[in-house]
């Protein structure tokens, strides 16, 4: 009888899934608690996790939030939102539930819900409710006409031809004064067919520390005066949480040539990410990207599609770019890029 192969030796065969599912929720601040959801130990929230289907590695704190780096991705707790962001087969939005019962126990209500992620490599590999964009955002309407919510807006950015493709679920029941008061934005880069020197760095190396890595593959250099919460994976992969000030950033790296994928997200308001994304992409070489930027109303970033400009990149080709209104108080920029064909020497 054949043995039924593991899923770790499964992910060796077939490829491991790096594009992340990615869920942000905003809560309404209660009054007088400062403190808010990071009042919750580490084992509160691995409780939460389990519903995922991944662990907490580890932890690291400031003033402003709290992060994880978790065995598939990262978690980052703030009083009032949360962001949490895994990769694999893991069931992400069965973690809703178990969030919407901590922030209830401290009298906080969901504001604002945004669900998002890029075209998958093995989309038949996913469970319930992963399946497809479609079962994503039947669970979403279900989950909030039971709890007494308005349904929320599905969209689809790039070009449905094209291979890579951006879903983004929104449900905003924000007030206008609050939108203006703590306006946000998010810059994302999630880069394909990698060049496999670059990714040389995040194979496991007898005596090199996930803080080598960092420095030797020039992920250091990309938001300095960090902290830096790094973890190496063996046989291959890298994750890391930055931390500057109120701000995150962080990075996950599928190695493997059959399935190379890097995202690198952050938070930091940036009046332009022109010159942000040109060093992300000197780091990882990526032979093609999906960019966004998601801005509130009122965001130091203005219109989020002036942010970065796609025509300037040198030896990438535009292949999409979106601009889309995703709810009255924000809108989000999408754009495809191919790395162009090396010139004959």
């Amino acid at each position: 009888m054949t043995p039924i192969p593991t899923i770790a030796q499964s992910n060796a065969i077939l490829g491991f899934e790096g594009p992340e599912k990615k869920l942000e929720i905003r809560f309404t601040p209660v009054k007088g608690d400062s403190v808010g959801l990071r009042s919750y130990s580490q084992c509160e929230w691995q409780e939460v996790l389990n519903s995922v289907n991944c662990t907490i590695i580890s932890a690291t704190v400031n003033d402003h939030f709290s992060s994880y780096v978790l065995s598939e991705s990262s978690l980052f707790v703030y009083p009032y939102q949360i962001l949490l962001k895994t990769c694999g087969t893991t069931t992400l939005l069965l973690a809703i539930p178990g969030i919407e019962k901590l922030a209830k126990a401290i009298g906080a209500t969901i504001e604002l819900i945004t669900f998002a992620r890029k075209s998958l490599n093995f989309p038949e590999r996913q469970l319930y409710p992963h399946n497809s964009f479609d079962d994503e955002v039947a669970y979403l309407n279900k989950y909030f006409n039971e709890n007494g919510h308005k349904h929320g807006n599905g969209h689809t950015l790039g070009n449905p031809t094209e291979k890579d493709q951006w879903f983004l679920y929104v449900a905003d029941f924000r007030q206008p004064e609050r939108v203006s008061s703590a306006s946000q934005q998010v810059f994302e880069v999630m880069m394909h067919d990698l060049d496999p020197v670059v990714m040389q760095h995040f194979y496991h190396k007898e005596g090199v520390t996930a803080k080598q890595t960092t420095i030797n593959s020039g992920i250091s250099t990309l938001l300095k005066d960090s902290v830096i919460d790094d973890f190496q994976f063996e046989p291959c992969g890298y994750s890391m949480n930055g931390l500057r000030d109120e701000h995150y950033w962080t990075i996950h790296i599928t190695p493997e040539p059959h399935c190379s994928y890097v995202s690198f997200e952050t938070n930091k308001p940036f009046a332009s990410y022109s010159y942000l994304l040109h060093k992300v992409l000197n780091v990882f070489n990526p032979g093609r990207a999906t960019i966004t930027v998601v801005a509130d109303a009122g965001a130091p970033c203005g219109n989020p599609a002036d942010t970065f400009n796609p025509h300037s990149m040198g030896k990438y080709t535009v292949r999409s770019h979106t601009l889309q209104e995703i709810s009255s108080h924000a809108y989000v920029a999408a754009c495809n890029i191919v790395r162009n064909p090396t010139p004959p020497a």
